[in-house]
């Protein structure tokens, strides 16, 4: 979704905003914890991603 478009929803143009800095911030942190070869919090934060990704989609429709 382009900004404008995301722009003439204005309601929601604050949550598309903040649901892509966390899912940035979130595979940061998904690819610290691949590096450092921890499995239970690398399976937390793809349970998270996915979690914020699903919330993100259902924005877009």
């Amino acid at each position: 979704m382009t900004y404008s478009q995301r722009s003439a929803r204005i309601g929601s143009s604050s949550d598309y905003t903040y649901l892509e800095h966390q899912i940035g911030i979130v595979t940061e942190e998904l690819a610290a914890a691949v590096q450092e070869q921890d499995e239970a919090l690398a399976a937390d934060l793809r349970k998270r991603l996915a979690a914020l990704e699903e919330e993100l989609s259902l924005l877009e429709d």
